[in-house]
């Protein structure tokens, strides 16, 4: 928000009436120099503070860190640190930095590694603790995955991708007990086998969440 500066302006003037009973006149006391004498000086325009500048809605992306690593998350903990920057540098996806994190409550959250979000063709995952089958068909419909039936991911109850989505998309959504994601990456020729890998390390890093 912008902060309004505020001037100050002090004038003030004194006039003091000397009366004596020999005198025959007042007499008018001096006008203080209101710039050496006055606690608040008239404050000039050109070193008035500047505004503040308005918060920006865009999320901020961390440093490019390609080296960093996901790991176990548990319940109530930072669900972004399942996957790193490095992991998806690792399956050929560049660009990813350390994450920025949005999230409604402790059993959900939205990370953004690259771009605004995986729909205009960003790096995201995002993850959902409970009520696992309607988080499921929302992400089904937010992303028009299509039912995955090849079995490249043995024991979750339900997968869909899509490898050429809306703004250059291409996702992953994966069911497995409480447990429910999503993953977003740039479209390409190895789009389908880069999310296939990346779900597996959330499966695995995330297995205390499935329960």
């Amino acid at each position: 928000m912008f902060r309004t500066a505020r001037y100050l302006v002090a004038a003030s003037t004194l006039i003091v009436s000397l009366s004596a009973c020999t005198s025959a006149a007042a007499t008018t006391a001096p006008i203080p120099n209101l710039a050496t004498s006055s606690p608040i000086a008239a404050a000039s325009p050109t070193t008035a503070p500047s505004p503040t500048p308005a918060a920006s809605d865009s999320p901020t992306i961390g440093a490019l860190d390609t080296g960093a690593l996901g790991g176990p998350v548990a319940a109530g903990g930072n669900f972004c640190a399942l996957l790193g920057p490095g992991d998806f540098a690792a399956v050929g996806v560049s660009g990813a930095h350390t994450p920025t994190k949005n999230s409604d409550g402790p059993a959900d959250a939205y990370c953004v590694y690259s771009g605004v979000s995986g729909a205009t063709g960003g790096i995201e995952f995002d993850i959902f603790t409970g009520d696992p089958v309607s988080s499921y068909q929302q992400i089904v419909a937010n992303g028009s995955l299509v039912a995955d039936t090849s079995g490249d991911l043995p024991g979750v109850d339900a997968f869909g991708t899509v490898v050429n989505g809306a703004g250059g998309m291409a996702a992953i959504g994966v069911q497995k007990g409480a447990m429910t994601f999503d993953i977003d990456v740039p479209t390409g020729p190895t789009a389908r086998t880069q999310l296939i890998a990346l779900a597996k390390l959330v499966l695995d890093r995330g297995s205390g969440l499935a329960r």
